[in-house]
């Protein structure tokens, strides 16, 4: 073997060696493309359960604010209820400060 050939070997052992630290590092490149979408992947699995809980509780809660909704429209809402004990309390107070009164006029 002359110089010239063993030079030409040394190049392509130096070529192979370079292309085999390629690979190793693309492996090691897709195998943590792999791991951050397995990442993705379990995400989208905990958010895709997390909607489907919320998808219950609003229609839960969609039921409540129809019914209220009902009642706001049959003025029996809560300011209603609260208005109509407001001014029976405000009579009885006043019917009882007339039979206060009324008994010390006698």
């Amino acid at each position: 073997m002359t110089a010239s050939d063993e030079r030409t070997l040394g190049i392509l052992l130096a070529k192979v060696e370079g292309i085999e630290r390629v690979l190793a590092r693309a492996d090691d490149q897709r195998a943590a493309m792999h791991h951050r979408l397995d990442a993705v992947v379990d995400d989208v699995s905990s958010l895709r359960t997390d909607v489907v809980g919320m998808k219950t509780t609003v229609s839960s809660t969609k039921e409540v604010t129809d019914e209220v909704r009902a009642w706001k429209q049959r003025g029996i809402g809560a300011l209603g209820v609260v208005g109509f004990g407001a001014s029976a309390i405000t009579w009885a107070i006043m019917h009882w400060l007339d039979k206060i009164a009324d008994f010390f006029n006698q």
